[in-house]
């Protein structure tokens, strides 16, 4: 049952990054018709740079919980390579609670933020007048993908069989 949990939760992290690079793909095409448009036809689409901005927050965020479970981030190890053993491993453990509890406070604070957004109708400044939390959703499932996938390795590591 949990081997099952957790595969799911790995599957939504790929799928995730999937749309990540989907998202990057919509970058380099808006910008590309943004350039054509300048350069052929001195026009402008007046939005490749405000959603490109908003696509680059997704790819961000939809990247930020496969990078976790592939080792991406940047972790500083000075104490964790010094120990073996149970004590290593409760370090591990307690680093990956404390990690779950700021994911989780990201989370929610970025669902208030949503929230907040589409209750007061927020709109971009800008002539698309986009409402704010359809980009801001994106912070939501990211955050969502990335307290899962640390709940998964804290869950994999407190399984996980102690090393002498």
């Amino acid at each position: 049952m949990i081997q099952k949990l957790l595969g799911w939760i790995d599957t939504g992290c790929r799928f995730g990054a999937y749309l990540s690079a989907l998202a990057m793909l919509v970058i380099v095409a808006l910008i590309s018709v943004e350039i054509g448009a300048r350069s052929l036809f001195q026009s402008s689409t007046l939005i490749a740079d405000e959603y490109s901005g908003y696509l680059m927050v997704t790819v961000v965020m939809l990247g930020l919980s496969y990078t976790f479970a592939e080792g991406g981030h940047i972790r500083i190890n000075i104490l964790t390579s010094r120990l073996s053993g149970w004590p290593g491993r409760v370090l591990e453990i307690l680093v990956a609670l404390a990690a779950l509890l700021m994911c989780a406070f990201f989370l929610y604070h970025a669902v208030l933020m949503v929230y907040d957004s589409f209750s007061y109708d927020m709109r971009a400044d800008s002539i698309s007048e986009t409402p704010v939390y359809i980009p801001q959703t994106m912070i939501v499932v990211g955050f969502t993908l990335l307290t899962l996938q640390v709940a998964a390795h804290a869950l994999r590591r407190l399984l996980s069989s102690p090393t002498p």
